[in-house]
């Protein structure tokens, strides 16, 4: 089973990615449109970086992972 929920405006993305990294399964951003960055690939990281900057498109995400990743997570999402 995996867990969806809209990330918080504002967040720090370095932070949020340093924290994916720290998952024990793969963390995943996906987009209104269908699209699924890894965000513990180099160059999903890559991507998100371009995506934060475009706040309609950021703002249509959400983030994926597994229920024991939640917690580390939970800081960046919404309730």
């Amino acid at each position: 089973m995996r867990l969806k929920k809209r990330l918080k405006e504002g967040i720090n993305i370095s932070e949020l990615l340093k924290d994916a990294q720290k998952c024990k399964h793969d963390v995943y951003l996906e987009t209104d449109d269908g699209d699924s960055l890894n965000l513990k690939s180099t160059l999903s990281q890559y991507v998100l970086v371009v995506l934060a900057g475009n706040k309609d498109v950021f703002r249509a995400t959400e983030l994926v992972c597994a229920p024991e990743d939640e917690e580390k997570l939970s800081y960046y999402t919404e309730e």
